[in-house]
C-alpha cells in the first residue's frame, strides 16, 4: 500500500465511526478530563448499564390535584397528539421518534438524534 492509499482507509475508518467521534482505533475511548487525556477500554464502556426512558409528555400537578384522582380520571398532557415522543438516556434527552408495535409490545422509531452540542447545554 502507498501513503495516498493507507491516507483512504484511515478516512473511511474514522467516517465510519461518525464525525467527532472519540472512539480510537484500538477500541481505546479518550476521556477529557481536567486538560489531560486518558483512555478507557471500549470493552469496559459496553458493559455499563443505562437507564432508557421514553416520554409521551408532561403534567404539573399540586398534591391535592393528584389526591383527587380516581380511577379512570383523565390527565391531559402538554404534548400535542402526533408529536414525536421523547427519549431520555440517564434523564438527557438523547432522541425523538414515533411509537411503533414490535409482537404486540411497544417500541420506538428514532426520527432525529439530538445534537452532541445540544446534549452537553442541557446537562448544564
Amino acid at each position: 500500500m502507498n501513503n495516498e492509499e493507507i491516507g483512504v482507509e484511515e478516512q473511511s475508518e474514522q467516517t465510519s465511526l461518525g464525525e467527532g467521534s472519540d472512539i480510537a482505533a484500538d477500541n481505546n475511548v479518550n476521556i477529557a478530563g481536567r486538560g489531560e487525556s486518558q483512555a478507557v477500554d471500549k470493552a469496559l464502556l459496553d458493559s455499563i448499564p443505562v437507564s432508557i426512558s421514553v416520554e409521551l409528555g408532561r403534567k404539573r400537578l399540586k398534591i391535592s390535584e393528584l389526591m383527587e384522582l380516581k380511577r379512570g380520571a383523565v390527565v391531559p398532557l402538554d404534548s400535542l397528539a402526533g408529536e414525536p415522543l421523547q427519549v431520555f438516556v440517564n434523564d438527557t434527552l438523547l432522541a425523538k421518534g414515533d411509537i411503533v408495535l414490535i409482537d404486540e409490545k411497544y417500541g420506538i422509531k428514532l426520527t432525529h438524534i439530538v445534537p452532541k452540542t445540544e446534549r452537553l447545554k442541557s446537562s448544564d
